[in-house]
């Protein structure tokens, strides 16, 4: 449905958090990101958090992406990170996305924590893409900050079984230099 349509639409029912989170994808899709967060924001606003739960979530975590570009953000990012787990505590995505903030802070244990509760909380896939390639980016989080926390084992085992996956090719090549790096074959 074009933008314009949309609008429409939401005039007659501005409170409708489907048709806001409707327009935020197609103000995101034509990159107008000041737009598409206020859209966003209304869903999150809007949205019934028993009835509405997922699309309010993905809002949360799409309002993220729209800030991780911006120069001085990370703290509203992070924000919206955290509220979507107060709103779904039991999705893997928003715990992918704090391990990796964490794992580029070089906060170790931080970044395991994360990845560790993410994998114990997975689930069906989303509609819409939210930043979360899938389990084996938490698996892969959960290598890289378990070998610097001293769970070595781990962090190999995990390496491993990781290399026997089907998983992406640019996944599949860290993997491999990180094993090359801990003179681990395989």
């Amino acid at each position: 449905m074009r933008i314009e349509d949309l609008v429409v639409e939401l005039s007659k029912d501005p409170f409708n958090p489907e048709l806001n989170f409707k327009c935020a994808l197609e103000y995101n899709r034509i990159n107008q990101t000041a737009s598409a967060v206020s859209f966003y924001l209304r869903t999150a606003e809007y949205g019934d958090e028993v009835k509405d739960k997922e699309i309010i979530y993905m809002s949360l975590l799409k309002m993220a992406l729209c800030f991780e570009d911006q120069t001085d953000r990370q703290h509203t990012v992070i924000n919206c990170w955290r509220q979507a787990l107060i709103v779904d505590p039991h999705r893997p995505e928003a715990y992918f996305l704090m391990s990796q903030h964490y794992e580029r802070q070089k906060s170790w244990q931080e970044a395991y924590m994360w990845a560790e509760m993410g994998l114990r909380n997975l689930a069906s896939d989303l509609p819409e893409y939210v930043g979360y390639p899938g389990i084996f980016a938490l698996e892969f989080e959960k290598a890289v900050a378990g070998y610097w926390i001293g769970r070595y084992e781990e962090c190999i085992s995990l390496f491993k079984n990781l290399l026997a996956s089907d998983i992406p090719e640019t996944y599949k090549e860290s993997v491999k230099g990180n094993l090359r790096i801990l003179n681990v074959a395989f």
